[in-house]
């Protein structure tokens, strides 16, 4: 099956990186003795997000589909399911997909072992190149020459913001501390266990299966989108891409709580900063969003009525992202502190010149997306509610 297919869609992760140019690298790779691995990141803990989450509730079956199209695709036979460990319910009908999958011939006997979390006792310490201990290691070659059905099994993440960064993610998985991993090689030459690793999310692998299933013939056209927030219907919703805000909001949220007006709004996670209402008609694409100053990211929007004010928000998202932050960078691990305690008003602002200085340090600076991007809340600030921050 052509990977070409897959021309159109970007990952819903947040990044929006092509999808079949990330499955075709792991492709081309050769195969190393320990093999080629997947591993779906859904961790999903972008604060707005909650769409991952939701398919693991209602589609499971079909997100390990997808799971199952990409190892037969690049050649590989083991994979993964990061999963939230909050996600106790999502668990109980991953377990049962699997056994289904299983008893169809999808996945090999054995799938379905659980992991615990780096960091935590109990976990058991797997070693480079052995992703099972030796006793349970099936004898198995590439799948492409094989034929033979995948392995997958679910590894519970610790609740670390940070392992939504597929490196991060990674050092969590071989048992160390969370921390993202300068790059190159990236994970498509060298991942899980310094074997060529596909990484996508939930919401990724799905529309994947959808559009290698024949179901879809236009990939890229429509994402699932989590609106909550102040509206009268929150939920998870599937729509095209380039719907604004306005019609999400009222077409499919049933509009504002108690006809209330809009102070701000979120357009795709925490991390793509706070816009006016007046921005309410932007389009909800790349392209679109790229016009005030952000990006669809995870396509979480987050709406806030009055008397809730916009430095409210900021404060509370420079306040978790000072909290998530692995501290690794120190741009990042200061800056972020910093200026969560400016906007709040803990302390007064600083110069303009050197609010700059602090923001361009942050994004030249720091190794992973946390770092880089949390100043677009601050510069979403700045360009749209100076008054607040100055």
């Amino acid at each position: 099956m052509d990977i070409q297919r897959l021309e159109g869609l970007r990952g819903c992760g947040g990044a929006g990186f092509p999808v079949h140019i990330k499955w075709q690298a792991v492709a081309n790779e050769a195969t190393p003795e320990g093999g080629k691995v997947i591993v779906c990141n859904a961790d999903e803990g972008e604060p707005g997000t909650l769409k991952d989450g939701w398919l693991l509730n209602e589609q499971p079956r079909r997100v390990l589909l997808g799971m199952q199209r990409a190892a037969a695709m690049v050649g590989a036979v083991r994979a993964y399911v990061y999963l939230r460990p909050e996600y106790t319910e999502q668990l109980r009908f991953l377990q049962v997909a699997i056994n289904d999958l299983i008893e169809d011939g999808f996945l090999s006997p054995g799938s379905g072992a659980m992991w615990n979390g780096a960091g935590f006792p109990g976990r058991s310490v797997q070693r480079p190149g052995h992703p099972l201990p030796p006793q349970e290691m099936p004898n198995i070659a590439p799948a492409a020459a094989t034929g033979l059905p995948l392995r997958l099994d679910i590894v519970l993440g610790g609740g670390a913001y940070i392992c939504g960064e597929e490196t991060a993610l990674l050092e969590s998985m071989e048992g160390r501390r969370p921390q993202p991993r300068h790059k190159p090689p990236y994970p498509t030459q060298s991942g899980l266990w310094g074997l060529p690793t596909l990484m996508n999310n939930v919401e990724t692998f799905w529309w994947a299966e959808r559009i290698l299933s024949g179901e879809i013939e236009t990939p890229g056209s429509h994402r699932l989108y989590s609106l909550s927030g102040d509206v009268e219907r929150p939920g998870v919703y599937e729509a095209p891409v380039g719907i604004t805000a306005r019609d999400l909001i009222d077409h499919f949220g049933g509009g504002v709580v108690n006809r209330e007006q809009i102070s701000c709004w979120i357009p795709g996670g925490a991390a793509s900063g706070v816009l006016p209402a007046s921005c309410l008609d932007t389009p909800l694409s790349p392209e679109g969003l790229k016009e005030v100053g952000t990006s669809l990211g995870t396509a979480g929007v987050v709406v806030y009525a009055k008397p809730t004010q916009p430095v409210e928000v900021a404060a509370e998202i420079m306040k978790f992202f000072a909290d998530e932050s692995c501290s690794q960078c120190t741009p990042c691990r200061l800056g972020n502190r910093a200026f969560s305690d400016w906007i709040s008003g803990v302390h007064e602002w600083p110069e303009p010149e050197v609010t700059e200085r602090w923001l361009e340090a942050m994004e030249l600076g720091s190794i992973c997306g946390l770092g880089f991007t949390a100043p677009l809340v601050v510069r979403q600030m700045q360009r749209w509610f100076s008054e607040a921050v100055v």
